[in-house]
């Protein structure tokens, strides 16, 4: 055995074969899902397990849509993550930028306050955060979960961007200045353009943590009208028994929208965001 056929069978024991179980491992759940949600519900529980329905059908995702108005749930859940996105988007372009480029008094007590805030379970501020909403007027509103899911992923977005900020020459605005553009003017003209793939992680972030609100959806919205995707799903789940079929289905719809914004960021997210951005 040669060295170079030494070093291919190396890659294949210690790299391809752990991949390979990682692999299956990791989607086998997600393949078990799908499997389930194209099963009617006397097959489901057949014994022996079948890997693949005999008649695949799509029965449970029409019940979804024509009995259950699971059309109404998906948009309330993609009102509330869309806004989201863009507020938290926004907010932290701004936040960033004055954390990594400004010095000014009180910094270090604004850094702590931001790192405390991801301390806090959603559990412990779920009482506090019930009686301001209902204050407000904002209980069973799409509006209460925007707030909120803005403000929970805000700290940690604000850090994301502040360190693709320090790691941006600041000499990019600087000349944008010199050539009569006003701060802002820099931020959105010179900036943003070279931290596009920075804001589209960020943006993620922001849309799949909103995307998956359960905790503060509970405890703020009890008209079946507002519910979002997460709560859809207890539907299902009755007392004397679970719809296995149609839960599933709804898990693989829950599903498809965070698929896409992952292989949408993965051609975003290739080298540097500054790369050839200043001359050497």
């Amino acid at each position: 055995m040669n060295a170079k056929t030494k070093i291919v069978c190396r890659q294949f024991i210690f790299l391809i074969i752990p991949l390979f179980v990682f692999l299956v491992v990791t989607l086998f759940p997600f393949y078990w899902i799908l499997n389930t949600s194209l099963k009617g519900s006397r097959e489901i529980f057949n014994i022996p397990i079948k890997y693949w329905p005999s008649h695949p059908s799509f029965e449970n995702y029409t019940y979804l849509f024509r009995n259950l108005g699971f059309n109404t749930y998906f948009r309330n859940s993609a009102v509330v993550s869309v806004s989201t996105t863009l507020l938290v988007a926004f907010l932290s372009l701004l936040g960033g930028y004055a954390m990594s480029r400004y010095k000014f008094r009180g910094k270090s007590a604004v850094y702590v306050l931001l790192l405390v805030t991801q301390m806090l379970p959603a559990v412990v501020l779920m009482i506090p955060l019930f009686r301001t909403m209902n204050y407000l007027g904002l209980i069973n509103n799409l509006l209460s979960l925007i707030l909120i899911c803005t403000c929970t992923n805000l700290p940690f977005c604000i850090f994301l961007m502040m360190g693709y900020f320090n790691a941006i020459p600041k000499g990019l605005e600087e000349a944008a200045r010199i050539d009569g553009c006003s701060l802002l003017g820099a931020i959105f003209r010179i900036l943003l353009p070279a931290m596009s793939p920075s804001i589209v992680a960020t943006g993620a972030y922001a849309f799949i943590n909103s995307w998956n609100v359960y905790v503060y959806a509970i405890a703020f919205i009890t008209d079946k009208k507002w519910y979002t995707l997460p709560l859809a799903l207890n539907v299902f789940q009755g007392e004397f028994g679970t719809e296995y079929g149609q839960l599933a289905a709804g898990c693989v719809i829950s599903l498809i929208p965070v698929i896409i914004i992952f292989a949408f960021i993965q051609k975003h997210l290739s080298g540097g965001s500054t790369a050839g951005a200043v001359k050497g």
